[in-house]
């Protein structure tokens, strides 16, 4: 992970599988214009109304599957150091809920900032 993502660019986020050996998996995906707001209500075709974190974490899942991966990874990449702030822990805790409301495997989720990265951990968002 450290070796991919060094340290950040820019606000963005980074999709990432590990197979059943727990080894990275493709697609890498990255998507440099995600929501604010992970919890914002938006109407979409097949989900109805539902948050930003809720659809993002689905497709994650069907992609999931459609790839045989094991698990899903976040990486959220942002300008600024390694503290934490309200937007990190709100992101991540919004992700971790949805993803065991829809039952998909998330392994972990990182912050890479303008030094290196660091994984997220229950205690850090909730």
């Amino acid at each position: 992970m450290e070796l991919l993502l060094q340290r950040a660019n820019r606000r963005q986020m980074w999709l990432m599988f590990m197979d059943d050996r727990r080894c990275l998996g493709g697609p890498l995906t990255p998507t440099d214009d995600y929501p604010e707001d992970p919890n914002e209500e938006v109407e979409v075709d097949d989900l109805g109304v539902v948050t930003e974190a809720h659809v993002l974490l689905h497709r994650a899942g069907m992609l999931r599957e459609t790839t045989g991966n094991a698990s899903v990874l976040f990486a959220w990449e942002r300008i600024g150091g390694s503290a934490l702030n309200a937007a990190d822990r709100v992101w991540a805790r919004a992700m971790a809920e949805q993803a065991r409301a829809l039952d998909v495997p998330l392994r972990a989720q990182f912050i890479v900032h303008a030094r290196g990265g660091r994984q997220l951990h229950p205690d850090d968002y909730l």
